[in-house]
């Protein structure tokens, strides 16, 4: 579909407890939403990398894990409530396309 994928953003630490859960679970909803077709890409940053911890600067990170949707810091649960966020994001996209 043009104009997708939805671009989701991770910033994680290795040494976070909190980043690990949110990566195992915002990577398996993604690829439920990538079972036909790349909806959603997603990226990660380890932030205590160089490249991700420049990353993160630019984006303003101060804490991990931190989640941007399409650009826009995701602020809301990981779990359910970051599925439905996503759908409803790849939907509004697709409208705007068709």
């Amino acid at each position: 579909m043009p104009g997708l994928p939805i671009e989701v953003v991770l910033f994680k630490s290795e040494n976070c407890a909190g980043c690990q859960a949110a990566d195992r679970i915002i990577s398996s909803k993604v690829s439920e939403l990538n079972s036909s077709q790349e909806a959603v890409r997603l990226i990660k940053y380890d932030i205590d990398t160089e490249e991700g911890f420049k990353e993160a600067e630019k984006m303003g990170v101060e804490s991990t894990p931190a989640v941007f949707v399409s650009g826009k810091r995701y602020m809301g649960k990981i779990g359910d409530e970051f599925f439905e966020f996503l759908c409803k994001k790849i939907s509004e996209k697709a409208k705007a396309l068709a």
